[in-house]
Order: C-alpha cells, then sequence, then structure tokens
C-alpha cells in the first residue's frame, strides 16, 4: 500500500511540473510567434523533440514494440490534430476565451470515461472539476463571454485533448518504455504537422528572428515538448484520468503567474479569486481523500 501511494505521489508531482512548464508556454508561444509561422513551430517542436529523446535515449529506441507504435502514432496524430483546432481558435477568439474553454475537458475527462467504460467519478473529483472551471472563469474571463468560430474550434480542441488523455490511460499500462511512446507519439505528431503547414503554414520566419524569440523556441521544443509530454505520458502509469486533468488544468494558473511576471499583465482581485478557487479544487480532488483515509485507519480498533 506505502508503495502504491509512493507511486501516486510521484505521479502527481510529474503533472503538478507539467502544469508548470504548460503554464509558461502561454508566454513563450506568444514570444515565439512574433518571429515564426505558428504551423512551422509545430513541425520544429514535435520532430526536433522526437529527435532529442531518440539521442539521449538510445536504449529506448529498442523498446518501440507493436504497441507502442499503433498507440503512440494515435496518441500522435490526437496531439497534432487539438494543436492544430487550438491555434486556429486563436485566430478569432482571445487568449483568456480559449483558456476558459478548454478547461472544460476537468469536466469532460471523467464525464466520457463513465460514459464510455462506466467508470464513475468520485464526489471530490465532481466538486474539484466544477471549481476549478470557475476558477479558471474568473481567471481569464471579461465581463461577457460571446461565442464566436474560433470558441467552437477551442471546444473541439478541449474535446480531442480529452480523448488524448483517455488514450493515454489505455496504452500507458501495456507499453514498456513511457520514452519510447513520446518518442513515436512526437514524430507521428511533427509528421502530420508537416502536411497542415503545406497546407495551411504561410511560411517558415515571417519575421527578424530576436534573441528572445530563439529562447521562446527552446522552451517550447525541450521543456514544452519533450519535457512536458514525457512528464504526462509517465504519470498517466499511475494518476486516474480524472485526477490527472484536474492537476493538469492548473497550467492556467501558472500560466497567469508568468504573464504578471514576465509579460506584465495586472494581477486583479478577481484573479486572485480565481486562483483561490483552483487551489479549493486540487485540496478537495487530493488532500481530502488523504485526510478521510488517515481517519478511517486511526478509527480502526487496535
Amino acid at each position: 500500500m506505502t508503495r502504491a501511494l509512493s507511486r501516486k505521489g510521484r505521479a502527481n508531482l510529474m503533472l503538478l511540473a507539467l502544469a508548470m512548464i504548460w503554464g509558461g508556454c502561454f508566454v513563450a508561444a506568444k514570444i515565439a510567434m512574433d518571429s515564426f509561422d505558428a504551423y512551422f513551430i509545430m513541425v520544429l517542436r514535435f520532430l526536433v523533440g522526437s529527435l532529442v529523446l531518440c539521442l539521449l535515449f538510445p536504449k529506448d529506441r529498442k523498446k518501440i514494440d507493436k504497441t507502442t507504435m499503433i498507440g503512440g502514432a494515435e496518441v500522435g496524430f490526437l496531439l497534432a490534430t487539438s494543436t492544430a483546432f487550438q491555434m486556429e481558435g486563436l485566430r478569432y477568439t482571445t487568449p483568456a476565451n480559449q483558456t476558459f474553454i478548454l478547461v472544460i475537458y476537468v469536466v469532460l475527462v471523467p464525464l466520457l470515461r463513465f460514459l464510455i467504460a462506466g467508470i464513475r467519478p468520485g464526489k471530490n473529483i465532481i466538486v474539484a472539476a466544477v471549481l476549478t472551471v470557475f476558477g479558471v472563469g474568473f481567471l481569464t474571463l471579461g465581463p461577457s463571454l460571446v461565442l464566436n468560430r474560433g470558441d467552437v474550434l477551442s471546444f473541439i480542441m478541449a474535446i480531442l485533448f480529452t480523448v488524448e488523455i483517455l488514450r493515454i490511460d489505455h496504452y500507458m499500462p501495456k507499453v514498456e518504455s513511457a520514452i519510447a511512446f513520446t518518442m513515436v507519439q512526437l514524430f507521428v505528431a511533427g509528421l502530420v504537422s508537416v502536411v497542415l503547414f503545406f497546407i495551411f503554414g504561410e511560411g517558415t520566419v515571417i519575421a527578424p528572428v530576436t534573441h528572445k524569440t530563439l529562447l521562446a523556441m527552446g522552451y517550447i521544443v525541450l521543456l514544452n515538448t519533450v519535457v512536458a509530454f514525457y512528464l504526462q505520458n509517465g504519470a498517466q502509469r499511475d494518476a486516474s484520468p480524472d485526477e490527472s486533468a484536474l492537476i493538469m488544468s492548473t497550467e492556467s494558473l501558472f500560466g497567469t503567474f508568468a504573464a504578471y511576471f514576465f509579460a506584465g499583465e495586472v494581477f486583479y482581485p478577481k484573479k486572485i479569486l480565481g486562483c483561490a478557487l483552483i487551489l479549493t479544487g486540487q485540496f478537495v480532488s487530493q488532500a481530502l481523500p488523504a485526510i478521510r483515509k488517515i481517519n478511517g485507519k486511526r478509527r480502526v480498533p487496535m
């Protein structure tokens, strides 16, 4: 039991680190797109990311079996497609609206998991998901939310990301190496991105490249791709999809902090309330069940 709890705790820490990295990507992507085409960024981040993993972990290349190939290809296709919908959505909506719409996956994951597999989410997960959605709403939205074409595209992205989380959960117990799985995932996502680039891309370098945009690209390729997707795949070996979605949703929280420290955004009281709701949601999903288990053990007679 102790070992199982430690594995779950390690998975939750990996997901929290993932959320921190993804939160910083909001600022990095905005900077990188000042110099590079969005679809070209997709090609670089996925293909270079796969190459870096192959070079750093040559032994894991030998662990790419049939299941890893099939699962990695499926998840890689979902990754590239959802990223494309995300970028197209940003053409017609604001980053704030998109952030709020995307976080709906914290509700969609347990809902689809229940409809497909009949696994009923715990009450704490439902309460935490609702608190998280409201928290992100306070964190990102203005006085009104007017839905448009970009919002619809962003919602499709949320659905695709939900399916991606569930498929990773399906494949992870069946593959030998999370690193090998990530290699295939990123390589396939890169191939799909090449096709999308030739269809929708507007060029490679669209403005003068600066030291700042190069650093942003490095962040996106190395941290937000190589490290982040390994963390997600590795963590989902031991964390449930419901809990994974909730922890990953804190990226909006870290994104807000990154925007405050590096992009000069103002931290209004409404955003503080949003942060408080998100943190409360995490407490409900993670801490309350642990407290109940400890209290339950104390009541057991000796």
